[in-house]
């Protein structure tokens, strides 16, 4: 089934959920790898920003892609047995990781001053574009100005803690729905069986 249904959400869904995922654990892991391994230093570190800025970027589409989906095909409904608090919890949480997928990259891609080269084709840095250019010009300073507080939101607070404590939640959350509750919340996101 492709759409959502009230039970189970369709294989669109199921797909970009997982394909988010998946980019989201790479683009982490490239550039762990290349702090862990190469000390951030060296002839790999531009190859690994590379990878990092391209996957975060795609991100960026996907999630784009998935809240239209999401908009056009609603979720399948939350168990009737969940306490009001998991409810909120779920909402909030969701919320959450909708706005940090959307966040992050962002800050990240405007926050790099060497924009995102895909090799068939490059994104502009941030700081060259229109509108990169009229908001430093309304608010009337430099690109190293303006790019501090990204550069803190993506590298100091929200990528290496915040957004993965997020994460972190949501992922038990399920796999507590899972074996503790014994409820569908997490079967309705995984492949179905044949």
């Amino acid at each position: 089934m492709i759409k959502n249904t009230q039970n189970s959400y369709g294989s669109v869904a199921k797909w970009l959920h997982w394909l988010t995922a998946f980019w989201i654990l790479a683009a982490y892991f490239s550039i762990v790898y290349l702090d862990w391994v190469y000390d951030g230093k060296g002839p790999m570190r531009g190859i690994f920003l590379q990878y990092h800025k391209g996957i975060g970027f795609s991100v960026l589409i996907f999630v784009v892609l998935r809240l239209y989906w999401r908009f056009i095909n609603p979720s399948p409904e939350l168990p009737a047995s969940m306490p009001a608090w998991q409810v909120t919890a779920s909402h909030v949480s969701h919320f959450l990781l909708y706005f940090f997928l959307i966040t992050m990259p962002l800050s990240g891609y405007i926050g790099n001053s060497h924009g995102v080269d895909y090799v068939l084709f490059k994104v502009t840095p941030f700081k060259d574009t229109g509108i990169g250019i009229w908001i430093m010009s309304l608010f009337n300073v430099t690109y190293e100005q303006f790019e501090v507080g990204f550069d803190a939101f993506h590298y100091r607070v929200v990528g290496p803690y915040i957004f993965w404590v997020v994460i972190a939640v949501h992922a038990f959350a399920g796999l507590y729905h899972h074996y503790i509750e014994k409820d569908d919340v997490l079967k309705r996101m995984l492949p179905e069986k044949q």
